[in-house]
């Protein structure tokens, strides 16, 4: 399965994604903007039980209106590993503006770990806020409140990451329950 680039919000012009073939995925940064992009990628092989192998990181430097290839990998062994591929692009400042990933074909729900979701609800500056970390890679989280709404949500977190997000409307005597899931998530 391809990769779902995300947008930046702050530069929509630059992606990141996967070309898989046979043998190889091949790694595109594409720069649509009308000015070059410098920044950082780190590419990482997550397998699903949360182990990561390698941690690589290149220098990107794409002029404007151009289509870069960055890196490969052997195909076989992100397969036979069942393991994700992991691309995070930043810019000079160090902000992550991109994150994308590539999923092995070979991959099925049965293969991926339950990826113990862990949700803190807590107040920033008189807004509720959610914090979820997990455990394991999980895909498409999409959190739930009653009947109130999140400043983002169905979002995708790796092994270790944390999200924050901000229960929009609620008050800080909040007494319903939030429930995060994964589109993996076996409860």
């Amino acid at each position: 399965m391809p990769p779902s680039p995300l947008v930046s919000e702050t530069q929509p012009s630059v992606r990141l994604f996967a070309r898989p073939d046979k043998k190889q995925i091949a790694v595109f940064l594409k720069n649509g903007g009308d000015t070059p992009f410098r920044g950082t990628v780190r590419y990482f092989v997550e397998r699903t039980d949360g182990v990561t192998h390698g941690d690589l990181c290149d220098e990107v430097h794409v002029p404007a209106q151009s289509e870069t290839q960055l890196i490969f990998f052997d195909r076989r062994e992100i397969r036979e590993k069942r393991a994700l591929l992991r691309m995070l692009l930043s810019d000079e400042a160090g902000n992550e503006i991109c994150r994308a990933f590539w999923q092995s074909e070979k991959m099925r729900p049965r293969h991926l770990h339950d990826p113990k979701l862990n949700v803190t609800p807590f107040l920033r500056a008189g807004k509720v806020c959610v914090s979820v970390r997990a455990a394991c890679f999980a895909p498409d989280i999409v959190l739930r409140c009653g009947e109130y709404a999140f400043s983002e949500n169905n979002f995708t977190l790796f092994a270790g990451e944390e999200k924050t997000v901000e229960l929009l409307g609620a008050k800080a005597d909040l007494t319903e329950a939030v429930t995060a899931k994964s589109a993996f998530d076996r409860r």
